[in-house]
Formats: structure tokens, sequence, C-alpha cells
């Protein structure tokens, strides 16, 4: 009897041990077909050859959590092509009849002789003007989010882009009697980057600085294992939140007397992002610091 004991014991354990060997090579196989299914996007249901209860009912859970995120993923993906061409349309058709109004303006101001009405006039052209330059911010910034090709690079030297978009913003500084202050290691400095991209982040950042700062800008370009070119200035706001200065239509309240459409560094962020670089805003003392890093 104890004979038959042991040996019905040892079936048992052997059964047991089977069994776990079964579950234990169907879960491994659920966990391949799960990361498969995952990078592949696939719409083919998780299965298993183990009529195990519980791994059956988990299989099931899975299955419908994942057909549940599918759905929510495909109608995100709609609702934000939709989006990104209602933008597009928006801002092309608010731009054509803005341009023939300005046009207007500009040919009563140059036939008006009566002084109140050049006055009223000129206010309205710089009200026009002002969102003139908040419709092509916006056009371009939709732009850029519902563009899905690939960017061109090419060898380009970032000193010489750098130079030329502070050269273009010289005359400004200059009337303000105020300085750009260029620091470089090297002058030259070749990266693989885009130069009409890179051309405008660095005059984003330039006219941000020129618009929201009261004292010179510091440039500083430094190269080790990385490209860092650092934007200094003085902090003019001080509720300026740094954690929300790269967010679409971002402002500080007394920004907008300024004309800042609360676009531009988001421009700059997207575009830093495009070229596989990152940047960053943060306070020190009185200055506002931005600082884009790029790989060379």
């Amino acid at each position: 009897m104890k004979d038959i004991i042991i040996i019905l014991l040892i079936i048992s354990l052997i059964i047991t041990i089977f069994c776990l060997i079964l579950l234990k090579k169907s879960l491994k196989k659920l966990n391949r077909d799960l990361d498969k299914k995952i990078i592949t996007e696939s719409n083919v249901l998780l299965t298993t050859d183990v009529s195990d209860k519980d791994l059956c009912k988990l299989i099931k859970t899975i299955n419908n959590t994942l057909k549940e995120y599918t759905s929510l993923k495909n109608e995100y993906e709609n609702k934000n092509s939709n989006l990104r061409k209602m933008m597009t349309n928006i801002s092309h058709d608010l731009r054509t009849p803005l341009t023939s109004a300005l046009g207007y303006i500009d040919i009563l101001l140059k036939t008006s002789s009566n002084p109140k009405d050049i006055k009223n006039l000129k206010i309205i052209e710089e009200r026009l003007k002002r969102l003139s330059e908040l419709i092509n911010s916006f056009f371009e910034f939709s732009k850029i989010i519902s563009n899905d090709e690939e960017i061109k690079v090419n060898k380009v030297n970032l000193v010489k882009i750098l130079e030329n978009s502070i050269s273009n913003h010289y005359e400004d500084f200059s009337n303000d009697k105020r300085v750009i202050n260029l620091n470089i290691s090297k002058p030259k400095i070749n990266i693989l980057s885009n130069e009409m991209m890179l051309m405008r982040i660095f005059d984003n950042l330039i006219r941000n600085s020129y618009k929201h700062s009261k004292g010179n800008l510091d440039i500083k370009v430094e190269t080790d294992n990385k490209v860092i070119i650092t934007f200094t200035n003085e902090l003019l706001y001080k509720n300026l939140d740094t954690e929300r200065i790269f967010d679409e239509f971002y402002t500080v309240d007394i920004a907008r007397t300024k004309g800042n459409t609360g676009l531009g560094l988001a421009i700059v962020k997207e575009f830093v992002k495009e070229l596989g670089g990152t940047i960053t805003a943060s306070k020190k003392e009185n200055k506002l610091i931005m600082t884009i890093t790029f790989d060379k």
C-alpha cells in the first residue's frame, strides 16, 4: 500500500512538473507574441494551446485591452490628422484677406492728407501687422506639426549661420544702444544639420531677446563631445515660467503688449527636436538662459 502511494505521488509530481513546463513555455510564447504584436501593430489576437482557465482568462483580458488601445489610437490619429488639416486651411484662408487689407491700408496712407486719418490708419495698420504675424506663426507651426517628410541635412558651418542671424538683427539692437556679444571657441564648427532650420532657430531666439529684454544679448558657443549654444539676456519678466516657455501660445501677460504670439519659441523647440538636439530654459539671478545642445 505504501509503495502504491509513493508511486501515485511520483506520478502526480511528474504531471505537475509537466504542466508547469507547458505553462512556462506558453507564457514565454505569449510574451514573444505580445512583443511582436506591439512592434508590428498587428491585429492578430493572442492565443494559447494550454487549457488553463486562469491563463485563458488573462489572455482574454489582454486581447480586450489591446483592442481598446488600438481603437483609441486610431481615433486619436484620425482626429489629429483632421486637426492638422483644419489648422493649415484656417491659416491659409486668413492670410489672403489680411494681405489684401494691408494693401488697401497702404494705398490709403499714401493718398490721405488728413493727419487724424493718417494716425488712425497707422493704428489699424499696426494692429493688422500684429495679426499677420500671429497668423504667419500659426501657419508655420501648423506646417511643422503636419510635416511627415524626412529632414534633409548636410554639413554646415554653424558659426557662419549664427553670424548671419546676428547681422540680421544688428541694426535693431544698435538703434536701442544694445549689443550682441558672440563668444565662440572656434571660428568654424561643422555639424550635420539643416541650414534653413538653424537660421530660423537663431533668428527666433535673437528676436525673442530683442523684444523681451532691455540689455545686451550674450551668445556663447562651446564644443567638446557636443555643440552647446547658450543665449543669455536680462530677465525682463520675473514671473516667467521656464517650464512652459516653449509651450504653444504661452505668454507672460505683459508680453502681449510687445506683440508676442507665443509661437516663436514653440517653433524653436520643434526645429531643434527635428534636428536631433535639445533646448532648455533656466533662470539665474536676473538672467534668462536658453541652452541648445547638438551632436557634433
